[in-house]
């Protein structure tokens, strides 16, 4: 998929969003080490973890800080595991 054909997709969030399995795995901390990422086993305190759902999800940006909103250019940053499906629609 290339870049222009992106924008389309992130312009429906709902179609963006929609692109998401629920394995909660971008919820984890991760830390980069000599250009890798590698993800801690310590959650996002709001992530449940057995729906793998956030708890506050529509105020996830305002009560979380450290909550990132997932686009095409930080997908394709590398920050999350190739078999994620964000991954996979991106390649």
């Amino acid at each position: 998929m290339t870049k222009n054909n992106q924008e389309p997709m992130m312009a429906n969030s709902k179609q963006w969003e929609n692109i998401c399995e629920r394995c909660g795995r971008c919820c984890f901390e991760k830390y980069e080490y000599r250009g890798k990422i590698f993800y801690s086993d310590t959650p996002c305190e709001y992530l449940d973890l057995e729906t793998k759902l956030c708890r506050i999800y529509p105020q996830r940006f305002e009560l979380n800080p450290e909550c990132v909103r997932l686009s095409p250019d930080l997908v394709q940053s590398g920050v999350l595991p190739d078999d994620c499906p964000y991954v996979k629609k991106i390649k």
